[in-house]
């Protein structure tokens, strides 16, 4: 195999990904600016008839609602890297309940085994 070959391979495999990625991308940051765009906009709404102090006690509640934001968003991205890869977790070992093994059959063995069923019982 030439180098051409594998780095059209490389491509092919590359190229999706990197354009999912380019997407995600854009659309948060097309989110973000939503976010801003709206939180600007209450602000200015809403603030042009509060007096300085009425705007610092609305300004510190709404750093205590970001902050319990902030702490449940950690605690959900913790939570989803947990069931990711729960046996990479230093703070928590799980162990599954209950392994189970068995084997894969690939072909019935015998043909008077199968069941003929439906139209197509008449064909082997």
């Amino acid at each position: 195999m030439d180098s051409k070959n594998i780095s059209n391979r490389l491509d092919a495999i590359i190229n999706p990904v990197r354009n999912e990625m380019r997407l995600a991308q854009e659309q948060a940051f097309k989110r973000i600016q939503q976010v801003i765009f709206k939180a600007e906009t209450e602000v200015v709404h809403e603030a042009r008839f509060m007096t300085l102090e009425q705007r610092l006690k609305k300004a510190e509640k709404e750093l205590k609602k970001a902050e319990e934001q902030l702490l449940s968003a950690l605690s959900s991205i913790i939570k989803a890297l947990s069931y990711i890869t729960p046996q990479n977790n230093i703070f928590i070992r799980i162990t599954p309940m209950k392994e189970i093994k068995g084997n894969v059959i690939d072909q019935v063995q015998n043909d008077s085994s199968r069941r003929k069923l439906g139209f197509f019982s008449w064909k082997k």
